[in-house]
């Protein structure tokens, strides 16, 4: 049966559209949260025209904190949002108990919706799958985000399993960052076919394009931490159906992209999080391009190739995109 709401702000009550990106975490020098920053870096993403913040994702290094430092972070970027665009708070664990400990710690931080990866080393069943949302959903009090993250969680829930637990109330959005096209499109028609409303987003940056146009509600992409003025443009395009901008807007993010793995080097959740403080801390946005350990700072050569290759195409994505036509 549909989860009780027992407040009056419901968990994953609102709706939500547009830009969220999975904030990245600073951290100074001897690993410990940047408030200064972090606080920093939301205005920077608010101010640019986002649609809310994903808060404790893999761009976040969630796997690196306890449950104390996930609500610290959620606390502070729902301090600093002040109320201007929602807060997603994955909660994601290993168990269902764990998760309920995020889930349950987030709420109290002031987190608006809920994101769920599923519970990931061990291969459980579809069953095992959906019992566990439907616990997360019932303990908060309202539907939660699923997240799709085949590539990392390969025990993941399958389009019958999200479809039917959207239909019971359970779900209220899902991240897909498979970055599978196909798999998308079945999912929307899987819903479609159910009669099933439901925010689909994609978190693959290099496939938001193509999510839009298969009707995607927004994206979740980690390059919305360097180029967020960039992707709202995108969806600005996407939402007038100028579809000749969105994909124009999209070639040069795979410009980006394409730049962003140092040379030489394997890319990896880390990585990309190293790569993108580095950036940042470059942009004066954070002070720090730490991450969590083990993962070491760049090295030199690294660095030499994002001040030379990344950081005038940032500055020249974020100074004036092109605009959309007015719908």
């Amino acid at each position: 049966m549909p989860p009780a709401f027992s407040r009056s702000t419901e968990i994953g009550a609102a709706p939500l559209a547009g830009v969220v990106p999975p904030v990245v975490l600073p951290l100074s020098d001897d690993g410990a949260v940047d408030s200064a920053s972090l606080e920093r870096h939301v205005n920077h993403l608010v101010e640019a025209g986002v649609a809310g913040l994903w808060v404790n994702g893999t761009t976040g290094e969630f796997y690196a904190l306890d449950v104390e430092l996930r609500a610290r972070v959620v606390r502070e970027c729902v301090k600093a949002v002040a109320g201007r665009v929602p807060v997603v708070a994955h909660v994601g664990d290993t168990s269902t108990d764990l998760a309920l400990q995020h889930a349950r710690a987030a709420v109290a931080a002031g987190a608006e919706h809920l994101s769920v990866l599923p519970p990931y080393f061990v291969g459980f069943g579809s069953d095992e799958l959906k019992a566990h949302l439907r616990v997360l959903a019932r303990a908060v009090g309202g539907p939660v985000f699923a997240y799709h993250l085949p590539q990392l969680a390969p025990a993941t829930l399958g389009v019958d399993a999200i479809v039917e637990l959207a239909a019971e109330g359970f779900v209220c959005g899902i991240k897909d960052s498979s970055s599978n096209m196909l798999w998308f499109r079945q999912l929307r028609l899987g819903l479609e076919a159910a009669g099933v409303r439901l925010p689909c987003f994609t978190g693959g940056s290099s496939v938001t394009d193509l999510g839009y146009f298969l009707g995607a509600t927004g994206t979740v992409s980690s390059t919305g931490n360097l180029t967020p003025r960039h992707l709202v443009a995108q969806h600005e395009a996407a939402r007038c159906g100028d579809w000749d901008t969105v994909r124009a807007l999209q070639d040069q993010t795979e410009h980006l992209i394409a730049r962003l793995l140092p040379p030489g080097m394997v890319g990896s959740p880390g990585l990309t999080a190293a790569a993108y403080k580095y950036v940042l801390t470059v942009l004066g946005r954070i002070d720090s391009e730490r991450t969590a350990r083990p993962q070491a700072v760049l090295p030199a050569a690294a660095r030499q190739h994002l001040d030379a290759d990344v950081l005038p195409l940032v500055e020249q994505l974020e100074s004036a995109p092109p605009r959309p036509p007015a719908a």
